[in-house]
């Protein structure tokens, strides 16, 4: 038995057909297309002869209905736009090379194929971070075992972090030992998404492309990075943008959802209206893909809804000035959505580390069956932790998920299907200093129906999570080195001037 499950989902996972016309390998059985009222493709390539032009065409079946719509074919390559159809359905969509074709197999299909909205989940780690290494994931197993979320289907392109997986539903993917490997940022949006929506989700199309450890100069056309000041470029750049970005452009979207910066904390976090460093780069790169994926009229929507994560607070990679790049990542603006990132929405996961992050106790390896000696004192909670879901490559990972997935869902619900919630987290308006007594105000108009709760302050070692600056002169927005004999090598001294400051900008005194 196990032998035949494993020819079956090897035959899941090679190319729909060896045809001479073919699928994408992303146009499989079992997929989600975009709904009504936009329209969806599916396209593939063909061998032509030399004789006379291709002519193909997709004949659409199921719901009581049948039609047949003629493809464009430029080159090698083919798609077919369906008429806009609503949510829900079970077709079967038959794609036959009429003439202009070499001989032999010119008829394939796709069955199983339902309408709803589909989501396009990119960027590095923490986006690709499997389900099995995640708090939450036994609790979605046994709702999916239990007929909840039927309404998921989801699909996975290979990484360095998960592996392959063919559209399927998320029953599927439990059978067929998938559902772990999937992407947890992903598949919580997903089903907090379907949460809020409750009797009203439509079905949803979750796909995920992440690369661990990868840049945002990879998943950015170099034309288009080249277009921001002081942006690094080197042989990877537009290495993911060309492989995992391009291959679904002719998928319509209802949107996207982008979680990535560890691996540009060292780099200038920049200002998008200076056109430089990652905040300009973010902002090019949602404005590039938009384009790319709307490229035909009526698919995907020019301004289709861009989702985006914040870093948690372990994903410095050893670099200070975690709060600038929560700026940079909104594009120098601090919120969502603005000028410079309009139709977005956020997550902040930057109090969302892993409950047991300990840093010291993942490098020292201090859980039994090692030596437990006295370096690793107070670790026997972080065992107990590690014992039921394991961390990947220790705390950067934090394995707290759900609640970020939760936080991705509320705002777009709030933002995109018009649902009655906040959209986003507490904005600080302003702040003064009086004596001893600090005062922070709040946008009360962000804020909606929403409440701030202050809970009360233990000062420890290390700064809290706000910091209010004491004195402007040491103000530095990215320093380069840090702080040494007592002086700031300041990068970015918040108007984009690199610059020595006499004091210490980084001192738990000065904040």
């Amino acid at each position: 038995m196990q032998t035949l499950i494993r020819l079956l989902l090897l035959s899941l996972l090679v190319m729909q057909v060896v045809g001479l016309i073919q699928f994408s390998d992303h146009v499989q059985d079992h997929m989600v297309l975009q709904r009504y009222p936009q329209k969806s493709g599916v396209y593939g390539i063909l061998n032509a002869t030399s004789s006379s032009p291709p002519v193909v065409s997709a004949t659409v079946a199921g719901e009581g209905d049948e039609y047949t719509v003629e493809a464009k074919v430029v080159g090698n390559q083919w798609i077919a736009y369906l008429k806009p159809t609503p949510d829900g359905g079970n077709y079967t969509i038959t794609v036959t090379c009429k003439s202009g074709c070499i001989d032999g197999g010119n008829v394939i299909s796709i069955s199983d194929v339902t309408f709803g909205d589909v989501w396009y989940c990119g960027g590095q780690s923490n986006m690709a971070l499997p389900l099995i290494h995640t708090i939450s994931r036994n609790i979605s197993l046994a709702a999916i075992q239990g007929g909840k979320y039927s309404n998921i289907r989801i699909h996975q392109m290979h990484g360095n972090m998960n592996p392959n997986t063919p559209w399927m539903t998320v029953l599927n993917a439990t059978e067929y030992n998938l559902f772990f490997s999937f992407s947890s940022t992903c598949y919580y949006f997903g089903e907090s998404l379907t949460d809020f929506m409750g009797a009203a989700a439509p079905p949803i199309g979750l796909i995920h492309t992440a690369w661990g450890g990868s840049t945002a100069e990879q998943w950015t056309s170099n034309k288009t990075s080249s277009q921001c000041k002081n942006v690094t470029q080197n042989a990877g750049s537009q290495e993911w943008f060309d492989q995992r970005i391009v291959p679904f452009a002719n998928m319509t979207v209802k949107g996207f959802v982008w979680y990535q910066g560890e691996n540009d904390m060292g780099e200038l976090f920049g200002n998008s209206e200076r056109s430089t460093g990652y905040a300009c780069e973010v902002p090019s790169m949602i404005a590039e893909w938009r384009e790319l994926f709307s490229q035909e009229p009526g698919t995907t929507d020019p301004n289709a809804p861009f989702g985006l994560v914040t870093l948690a607070s372990s994903g410095g990679e050893g670099h200070p000035d975690m709060g600038a790049m929560y700026v940079a990542q909104m594009g120098s603006f601090g919120d969502l959505p603005n000028p410079a990132m309009p139709n977005t929405f956020l997550a902040h996961a930057y109090d969302i580390a892993d409950p047991w992050g300990n840093g010291t106790c993942y490098k020292n390896k201090c859980c039994p069956p090692n030596d437990v000696g006295t370096k690793c004192h107070g670790c026997a909670g972080y065992c107990n932790s590690t014992a039921g879901t394991n961390f990947y490559m220790g705390g950067i990972h934090p394995r707290d998920k759900k609640p970020l997935g939760i936080r991705l869902a509320q705002a777009c619900y709030g933002s995109v299907y018009g649902g009655d919630v906040a959209v986003r987290g507490p904005v600080i308006s302003g702040c003064r200093v009086e004596g001893n007594k600090l005062t922070i105000t709040f946008n009360s108009t962000l804020l909606g129906k929403d409440q701030v709760a202050v809970t009360d302050y233990q000062r420890h070692n290390n700064a809290s999570s706000l910091q209010v600056l004491t004195n402007s002169s040491l103000f530095c927005m990215q320093t380069k080195d840090g702080c040494k004999n007592g002086t700031t090598n300041c990068r970015d001294n918040g108007d984009g001037k690199q610059v020595i400051i006499d004091g210490d900008s980084e001192s738990l005194t000065t904040w």
